[in-house]
């Protein structure tokens, strides 16, 4: 691997922590140095588990006359190895924005991977990122219409609370007493 971050070509995505496996995203397979930076320091790609976070192999096999477990993630490519493997830490984007969050990477379409587009499990994207990128066909709803009908049923439902005996105490209802 030659790749070096003084050589290296600008990120695909406006977020430079999005990375998108190999054959995933048009965009990031124009920079397989990138990729292979990412591979190398055992970081995993966006939207990808790291591999040392899935179950093991477990297989049994002979190294060299001796018996060994395989701790390869299941699944993997290649011989059974007796080391972990090396792609332990997640990826920046996913541990700063998760999915489900209200900062979630997937709504804006920059940072979307090219082999998503279209899919209707991503999220709904953002209007900003409708206006920049185009709709890139996300429909997964995002749960703020139910927050905001959530907010304004509340003063009904408290009142609801209160003619049947309810009272508020901080942020805990009690029964109160009747006398």
């Amino acid at each position: 691997m030659n790749a070096d971050l003084r050589t290296a070509e600008a990120p695909p995505h406006c977020d430079s922590r999005v990375l998108h496996a190999p054959g995933e995203c048009e965009f990031c397979d124009q920079r397989p140095e990138w990729q292979a930076l990412r591979q190398a320091w055992g970081i995993a790609f966006t939207g990808h588990v790291p591999k040392a976070d899935l179950p093991r192999c477990g297989q049994p096999y002979n190294r060299h006359g001796y018996r060994e477990v395989c701790r390869q993630a299941r699944g993997h490519d290649g011989d059974h190895l007796p080391m972990e493997e090396s792609e332990a830490t997640p990826c920046p984007a996913d541990v700063a924005r998760p999915p489900g969050s209200p900062g979630d990477h997937r709504r804006w379409g920059g940072n979307t991977a090219t082999s998503k587009r279209g899919d209707p499990s991503q999220p709904a994207q953002t209007l900003a990122s409708v206006i920049m990128y185009g709709d890139q066909g996300g429909r997964e709803r995002w749960p703020l219409p139910e927050r905001v009908r959530l907010r304004i049923a509340q003063p009904w439902r408290n009142l609801g609370m209160r003619r049947r005996g309810w009272q508020r105490e901080g942020m805990f209802w009690v029964l109160r007493s009747r006398r």
